[in-house]
């Protein structure tokens, strides 16, 4: 894929999602065929996202790679941009088909840097670099339409689907490391009769593993994880829906819960 089309798709990505403007697949030129494509235009869409706004990388999401039809071993990592993490009530967020899409995780955040290099990480210098973990909800949007059928590379490029990053109560990492399974509890505060039980699992058993595997995934792209950046690393119930402007809680078992509202921004 030569630099014109890399770069055309980035530019392409980057309007969209600053005019919150849903369009169609990119013209089949600027489709990427593989992950090395894809991140390409990721990265390229992070450089374009700075210089055009100043929004820099505030951190990432990612879970362990997969295997699919025909995909094998896809990279599951996408950046997360500072402007779009939030940690108050009411929280911007634009709507999917209607509805406030979310998912909920739990979210690593790092006290020092750990600059790229040649060696791996091993798993205590990572947590070495961590101060905590938090309660979490990814902000989920689609910014394809609907009727769009667009590849899973597509939405690499795209940072999977990622619009933003609420971050609730504190947690010790040991609470969060082993967190393999949580009953979440949803309840809009003003009708109590109407919550709803979910039972949710990590996809990758635990949510440290994706993040032990991203910190090497990137150092080897020659990308660093900046001390302040938050990793979240995979819903434990897939997505759930709420309506804007009402409030709602969201219980994580025993480890606490958020209480939030959102706001169509």
């Amino acid at each position: 894929m030569l630099d014109k089309y890399i770069h055309g798709a980035a530019d392409a990505l980057v309007k969209r999602r600053l005019n919150n403007k849903l369009t169609a697949r990119l013209e089949p030129c600027l489709r990427p065929d593989n992950a090395d494509q894809a991140l390409a235009i990721q990265q390229a869409l992070i450089s374009q996202m700075k210089d055009s706004t100043g929004h820099e990388v505030g951190g990432w999401k990612c879970a362990l790679p997969f295997s699919e039809n025909d995909l094998d071993e896809m990279p599951v990592a996408a950046p997360i941009f500072a402007n779009t993490i939030y940690d108050r009530s009411p929280c911007p967020v634009r709507l999917d088909e209607g509805v406030c899409k979310i998912e909920p995780e739990i979210a690593f955040r790092f006290h020092k840097d750990l600059p790229s290099r040649s060696e791996p990480y091993i798993e205590q210098e990572v947590i070495a670099a961590l101060s905590g973990a938090h309660l979490a909800l990814e902000l989920i949007q689609n910014r394809y339409l609907a009727s769009e059928e667009a590849s899973y590379l597509e939405h690499l490029g795209d940072c999977l689907f990622n619009q933003g990053l609420f971050i609730g109560p504190e947690i010790t990492l040991d609470q969060a490391f082993s967190a393999s399974e949580i009953e979440f509890t949803l309840t809009a505060p003003s009708d109590l009769s109407t919550s709803t039980t979910l039972a949710g699992k990590h996809p990758n058993k635990y949510p440290q593993l994706p993040l032990f595997w991203l910190v090497n995934f990137l150092s080897a792209q020659g990308i660093d994880i900046k001390a302040g950046q938050l990793v979240i690393t995979s819903s434990y119930a897939g997505v759930i829906e709420v309506p804007p402007d009402q409030e709602f809680s969201l219980q994580y078992g025993e480890l606490g819960s958020i209480l939030l509202r959102f706001e169509v921004s």
